[in-house]
């Protein structure tokens, strides 16, 4: 009686394992293209504009956009101290800070860089940095606010 409860306690588990492995769906694979993501045209006045980024613990950020031909020429993002004041980017290159052995991110060429990456791309919706994550969002939503001024 034993062995025969075995077979069907086999049996029984061998046709689910082979029920759950033959419900796998079979879809052919898409002929269509992806279509690529756009950015909706927006049209700027010219001008230059500012805009700020939410504040943190570490400060807050802000940015400074020029618009010229309704298009974005110029962005310059700075990093701001908690009492309000530009940060000193020497001290921020990614090196080890000598005298407290804290390392700080390199907000010397990432603010750059984001810089650079929006007026190519015509938008505020680029990459964050990783090492400089809440830096970097705030920049762009800084960037965010300033086109929204800009904004015909």
């Amino acid at each position: 009686m034993k062995a025969l409860r075995k077979i069907i306690s086999i049996a029984i588990i061998a046709t689910l394992a082979l029920s759950l492995v033959s419900c796998k769906t079979m879809t052919k694979p898409s002929t269509q293209k992806p279509k690529p993501q756009t950015t909706p045209k927006v049209s700027y006045k010219d001008g230059t504009y500012t805009g700020a980024g939410p504040k943190w613990s570490e400060g807050s950020e802000d940015a400074t956009v020029v618009i010229k031909n309704g298009k974005i020429t110029s962005i310059t993002l700075r990093r701001l101290d908690k009492s309000g004041k530009e940060i000193n980017y020497d001290k921020w290159t990614g090196q080890k800070d000598p005298k407290t052995g804290k390392v700080y991110p390199n907000l010397k060429k990432f603010r750059v860089d984001m810089a650079n990456e929006m007026i190519k791309k015509q938008t505020y919706n680029v990459d964050t940095i990783a090492g400089a994550t809440e830096t970097t969002t705030n920049w762009k939503i800084a960037v965010k606010n300033a086109l929204e001024k800009a904004k015909k």
